[in-house]
């Protein structure tokens, strides 16, 4: 093998690419799914060990979260013994602080169809297979591949350098946000994690839309029995006045909230979507109850209460012109998110976007929003630079029967582009 010090990282990872997937590899054959992370991380924590990091697990801390606006209650069930890894390296200098970050938890095992094996990693036609393998999994073996590496290249970094692999992919707030009240926060942070739309690396995420949820529920009166001339009130007919009431307000907000920046300029920054709409009953029945799921994404100057509070009027104002003011209930659903955003010139991402081109040749970048990105996180209850990156991949639709997937040549130049980043940063100013 040629001297360390006569190679550079490119030269490095292509001459080493089997080893560093092998990484990725064993981390999708070691089951992690939602609740059950405990060996894929027990792995993670001895492998910054073994770097020198000086690592700490600990569990979600929902009491400290539940006051904050951004609290989600866990709507999966966590085994006892499933834990948050944290590796820190302690730099030299009072130099600005690196967190890397990425979950490491995946969907269930039945989620994408049924596979003989779904933690079989398989290489092929220059993918990799297998299921985390684009989310997220590949972020996870990006980042630890890239610490080795870098670290290999400088010895000690003279600044802080903090690599979390967290849970909490469905889990309300057993992840990133009790990573940040635990301290551990950054100057600066970078979210791994492969580009579900395809873009790949010329896509950075720099603005996290909020979200609240909503659920809507309507009332039905039953009329007299078998008697047309007393049909009484259907909850589906409700739901629906409702719901048209709302398409309203939806449309003339889209034209009155428009995003004035980045790759979507002079697009909508107000999104109201209708999930589903449930109801029981056969022909001609009146049903006495309809329910809805409804997903408001928007942007600043709003925040999660101002929503709220915008969607229960709309509502309201609907129902009392329609004399249904007693026949509805609207209930905030579990999930919120409050928008967050770094500027798209900050000379942080000037420095992200330099890499990945030096790497990938890419010269044209899509600053792309994501609804509810964990980028918020470290922007809003760390006062960080946050940005979330990563390679191609698919991630297919649930009961699809196909395996997610993510390009094993971007893999490998993600690898090159973090490890480059960290070496960087730790250049003397």
């Amino acid at each position: 093998m040629k001297d360390l010090m006569n190679m550079n990282i490119d030269e490095y990872v292509d001459s080493h690419k089997e080893e560093i997937i092998n990484t990725l590899l064993k981390l999708i054959s070691l089951p992690s799914p939602d609740g059950g992370e405990t060996a894929a991380q027990s792995y993670v924590e001895n492998y910054l060990w073994e770097l020198g990091f000086e690592t700490e697990t600990f569990r979600g801390s929902f009491d400290k979260c539940q006051e904050l606006s951004d609290y989600c209650p866990a709507d999966i069930v966590y085994h006892e013994n499933c834990y948050n890894v944290a590796g820190k390296a302690k730099g030299s200098s009072h130099k600005p602080s690196l967190l890397l970050f990425a979950h490491i938890d995946t969907e269930r095992e039945d989620y994408f169809g049924n596979f003989d094996n779904p933690y079989a990693a398989i290489r092929k036609d220059g993918k990799i297979h297998g299921l985390g393998a684009s989310d997220d999994k590949g972020g996870v073996a990006m980042m630890l591949e890239a610490a080795r590496i870098a670290k290999m290249f400088a010895g000690d970094f003279n600044y802080d350098l903090t690599i979390l692999s967290i849970l909490g992919k469905h889990g309300g707030a057993f992840g990133t946000l009790s990573a940040l009240l635990k301290g551990y926060g950054a100057d600066n942070c970078i979210y791994l994690h492969p580009a579900e739309t395809g873009h790949g690396f010329a896509e950075i995420k720099n603005i996290s839309l909020g979200i609240v949820d909503f659920d809507l529920e309507t009332k039905g009166i039953k009329g007299a029995m078998h008697d047309d001339l007393d049909p009484g009130i259907n909850a589906n007919v409700v739901m629906i006045k409702l719901l048209n009431g709302l398409e309203e307000f939806n449309q003339q907000m889209r034209r009155d909230n428009i995003f004035d920046f980045g790759s979507f300029a002079n697009q909508p920054s107000f999104i109201l979507n209708i999930g589903s709409i449930h109801s029981e009953g056969g022909y001609g029945e009146v049903n006495a109850s309809c329910k809805a799921k409804i997903r408001c994404r928007f942007f600043k100057p709003y925040g999660i209460d101002d929503i709220k509070e915008l969607i229960n009027q709309k509502i309201k104002e609907t129902a009392v012109n329609e004399g249904y003011e007693d026949l509805y209930e609207l209930r905030t659903g579990n999930f919120k998110a409050t928008p967050a955003m770094v500027a798209s010139d900050d000379e942080f991402i000037m420095l992200i976007k330099d890499a990945i081109s030096c790497k990938t040749g890419i010269k044209d970048f899509i600053h792309q929003y994501h609804g509810g990105s964990d980028i918020r996180f470290p922007i809003i209850y760390g006062g960080s630079k946050c940005v979330g990156i990563g390679p191609s991949c698919i991630l297919p639709v649930a009961s699809s029967n196909k395996q997610e997937w993510i390009d094993e040549n971007d893999y490998l130049n993600g690898v090159k582009i973090v490890a480059d980043i960290l070496l960087r940063l730790n250049k003397e100013e």
